[in-house]
């Protein structure tokens, strides 16, 4: 349970105006526009194109921060060569036929191979920047609360304990907007 007054919407403090003159209290929050932060050079052009997607929501969510530049990128280049690739199995299909000295027989597609391991990457990428639905939800109760837990380029829990058999969460940086930046970048 909460305790202490429920917080005033900034909109009702701007309309209400400031009659006491007294400087408020605002979120310590970088502000970053998705013009702000520029797609690395070396994207493709489609993987620039998914990049004026994604990284305007994330960075409108103050998810990420300049900081997670790279790894954004990563995640929009593996995203189009994931629609490529899936692009070309619609076409050819999953399997293709092979003549050999024991007749004809079915193969997976390489590009299937390639799909799975793509969606893998994609997922783990996900993950990180609370793209799925699980990882949003553990983001966004984590910014509620006001604390942070090394989630995406950290370990989450500490060891398991003997005798309780589950660990205990590890505290880093209170600031919503640094959630993505603690931790080791890989």
């Amino acid at each position: 349970m909460v305790r202490g007054r429920k917080p005033v919407p900034e909109a009702l403090n701007e309309a209400r105006g400031n009659p006491g003159k007294r400087a408020r209290k605002t979120a310590a929050t970088e502000s970053f526009s998705p013009a702000g932060v520029t797609a690395p050079t070396y994207l493709s052009a489609k993987g620039k194109r998914y990049w004026q997607e994604v990284a305007g929501y994330l960075i409108e969510s103050r998810i990420v921060r300049a900081s997670d530049r790279n790894a954004l990128a990563r995640y929009c280049q593996t995203l189009s060569d994931y629609v490529e690739v899936t692009r070309e199995l619609n076409k050819q299909g999953h399997v293709y036929t092979s003549k050999s000295n024991h007749g004809e027989l079915l193969r997976i597609s390489p590009h299937f191979m390639v799909q799975e391991r793509l969606v893998k990457r994609l997922q783990d990428l996900e993950d990180r920047f609370g793209l799925s639905p699980a990882s949003r939800q553990q983001i966004m109760a984590r910014m509620a609360a006001g604390s942070q837990t090394a989630l995406a380029f950290g370990n989450t829990q500490s060891p398991v304990d003997d005798g309780t058999g589950a660990g205990t969460v590890m505290e880093t940086s209170a600031n919503p907007v640094d959630f993505f930046s603690t931790g080791s970048v890989h």
